[in-house]
């Protein structure tokens, strides 16, 4: 891996990275010569880059088709199928879904019912697992994360058991049941005490913080993330890193320390450009934006709100859908825009709803309180805002309920 540390971190670093750890230098020029450019100009048009050793770095389908078939004719069975999952991982990161879909699918279908490749088909089965759950597709999402358990419980895989159950986790929080996401995270590192996997346990601290931070235990939270952050300095991992980085920023955010929270956010998107995670995009850009409609600017708000809607358009993240519309609200609201401002905030409950994310759905319900406060309408606001606090009074997030009581208070006085 010599070859990589020296190289420039680009756009598509990580596909350069997984081509050069398979190839020679031989099999590599031959590659380059099969995915040419013939149209140069075209080239330069379309802003394709290429690694230290020349590979165009092209990510179309008809590419990553090509590459899949130099890598079938080039690997043994086992070194062809570890490839493609990498590949598989490659483009879940730079939001590539449908290709994603198709190569894990594609990993099940070689797979399936043949002993020998069992650990395979339950990654496979996992990947798909949480790309499912990205698209809000939960009976699907929990059908393959079964599927895998299954197989890695019969193997006596702790790992791959762990990864499963912090997934389950990662699920019951998008649900909004903290307890039982909880309860999955910290089954899912108990697996892990003998293994010390510097990857996982910092996959699941992070989430652990997740959960603290959304109950208001912000010094736990804290302590969760710096520890995950280092088990992910140790190894490098660059999408983990931009991971922490942002939810550190929503954890200031929360401590109302607002010049730390942009920093932690700007060093979130700093990581995720350089290696195309979308979806550590998203959630950077609109948790930076709802910190600048705190200091009152709008404009470049709204500019950060329309770039995750591009970006979620193009990955296909249902889940961000409902925080994109509330922003596109409370952004509104504020520009006296209520008309408009009531149909996103709507929508963003609706979304939310369907999707049977209660945290979302919470947040958007206090905004539209805000909205009908702000319009005088006080029957319609106290009924957005009970809503709201029903729930935060399950999670126990203080922060936001002594808030909600505070704006209960002054309807009830008026």
């Amino acid at each position: 891996m010599e070859k990589i540390k020296s190289m420039k971190y680009k756009r598509d670093f990580l596909l350069a990275e997984l081509i050069d750890s398979f190839f020679t230098k031989k099999e590599i020029s031959s590659l380059n010569k099969k995915l040419e450019v013939k149209d140069k100009s075209n080239l330069k048009k379309t802003n394709i880059k290429t690694n230290k050793l020349q590979i165009p770095i092209l990510t179309a389908d008809i590419e990553i088709e090509l590459i899949i078939t130099f890598a079938f004719e080039k690997l043994s069975d086992n070194k062809y199928l570890e490839f493609l999952f990498h590949l598989g991982q490659y483009t879940i990161t730079t939001g590539q879904n449908s290709q994603a879909i198709y190569i894990h699918e594609n990993i099940l279908r070689v797979t399936e019912g043949k002993v020998d490749f069992e650990n395979f088909y339950a990654n496979a089965s996992l990947a798909l697992g949480e790309l499912y759950s990205r698209q809000a597709l939960w009976k699907l999402c929990l059908n393959y994360i079964k599927q895998a358990n299954k197989i890695f419980r019969k193997q006596n895989n702790l790992k791959g058991a762990s990864n499963c159950e912090n997934l389950l986790g990662t699920v019951y929080g998008e649900y909004g049941n903290l307890k039982k996401a909880k309860e999955h995270f910290e089954k899912s590192i108990s697996f892990l005490d003998p293994l010390k996997d510097s990857e996982l346990i910092g996959k699941i601290e992070n989430n652990l913080g997740i959960t603290y931070n959304i109950q208001g235990e912000l010094d736990t939270a804290l302590s969760y993330y710096n520890r995950a952050l280092t088990n992910f300095e140790k190894i490098r991992d660059l999408k983990r890193m931009a991971e922490v980085h942002h939810n550190m920023g929503m954890l200031y955010s929360k401590k109302d320390s607002s010049r730390q929270a942009i920093k932690e956010f700007d060093a979130s998107i700093a990581f995720a450009k350089r290696i195309n995670y979308k979806q550590s995009l998203v959630m950077s850009y609109l948790s930076k934006a709802h910190l600048l409609i705190i200091q009152k600017d709008f404009n470049l708000a709204e500019a950060l709100t329309n770039e995750a809607f591009e970006l979620c358009n193009a990955i296909n993240d249902k889940m961000a859908f409902g925080d994109v519309f509330k922003l596109k609200g409370v952004i509104q609201r504020n520009f006296k825009k209520y008309s408009l401002a009531e149909h996103y905030l709507s929508t963003s409950i609706r979304i939310n709803k369907e999707l049977k994310n209660e945290l979302n759905h919470a947040e958007s319900e206090f905004e539209l309180g805000i909205l009908y406060s702000e319009k005088g309408e006080l029957k319609e606001s106290k009924k957005h805002f009970l809503v709201a606090l029903k729930y935060y009074k399950k999670i126990k997030a203080q922060k936001e309920i002594k808030e909600i009581e505070r704006n209960l208070k002054n309807i009830y006085s008026i």
